[in-house]
């Protein structure tokens, strides 16, 4: 089965937390026509200048009562596909560019490689060590051009990481791909910014109330999958070995440095 791989991230412009999600898709089509269908039910039409039939799903836009009943939606239609979601926490105060180059190094250059080795510490396990029953192989990986992760390049590091070496007949990702998540084909990657966005409202709540109601709302769907809090010390209450593989639909990993971080 062909997978999707979709990454975004929240907090780019904060000095305090960045978050970087990755949503796995299997069965790509399916998901891309339910989460299309949910727009049609509540009109969430695109009034603007872009090209694209339907209003984008950008969490950090998120204002109005149709805003959260499409997240909500989304967030129905997310739990009941077998796509799964995996995201790295980086509190910018224990962050140490030591960790991520040689003394001499630009500062731009050692985020650079931190972004990278971020992206590898999600999409490594799921290749390595993968939840039963997943088999990852000729993935494609989109990433949203316009955020950060993309200012430094590292689809190219990722090209290189994953497939450079490669020898055999299937790797486990064949593309790398800038997008623009605003395009009509681009849905699942508007739903990894939600999942991400939710996130990051569990760690800095703001004061818009659509986006807490649809972070409440996919915070009481995960219940289920044993996630019993939506909040960081739910999630630091596990090892990262075993954080993905007790919760397999949705986890978070909140990074701290170590000796290997590089």
């Amino acid at each position: 089965m062909g997978y999707r791989i979709y990454i975004d991230e929240s907090g780019t412009h904060s000095n305090d937390w960045f978050i970087i999600g990755m949503l796995f898709v299997p069965n790509h089509g399916k998901l891309h026509s339910e989460l299309c269908r949910v727009k049609e039910k509540n009109a969430y039409f695109n009034t603007g200048s872009k090209k694209s039939r339907y209003k984008e799903t950008h969490f950090t836009k998120f204002r109005h009562d149709r805003d959260a009943i499409v997240g909500k939606g989304w967030v129905d239609v997310y739990i009941e596909h077998d796509c799964f979601f995996r995201a790295i926490v980086i509190d910018w105060s224990i962050y140490d560019s030591k960790y991520f180059g040689q003394t001499f190094e630009p500062a731009a250059l050692k985020k650079r490689q931190a972004y990278k080795k971020w992206a590898e510490l999600l999409i490594q396990p799921e290749l390595k060590s993968p939840t039963k029953g997943i088999r990852i192989k000729n993935a494609d990986l989109f990433l949203d051009k316009l955020k950060i992760i993309s200012n430094y390049d590292i689809i190219t590091e990722l090209e290189d990481r994953f497939i450079g070496n490669y020898k055999g007949k299937s790797p486990h990702i064949r593309s790398f791909q800038h997008t623009e998540s605003w395009k009509d084909a681009n849905q699942c990657l508007q739903l990894c910014d939600l999942l991400t966005g939710c996130l990051y409202q569990s760690i800095v709540p703001g004061t818009k109330q659509a986006k807490l109601e649809v972070r409440d709302y996919l915070a009481t769907r995960l219940e289920d999958f044993g996630i019993h809090q939506f909040t960081p010390s739910f999630w630091k209450g596990f090892h990262p070995k075993t954080l993905r593989q007790r919760l397999p639909k949705y986890s978070a990993w909140f990074w701290h440095p170590t000796s290997s971080s590089r």
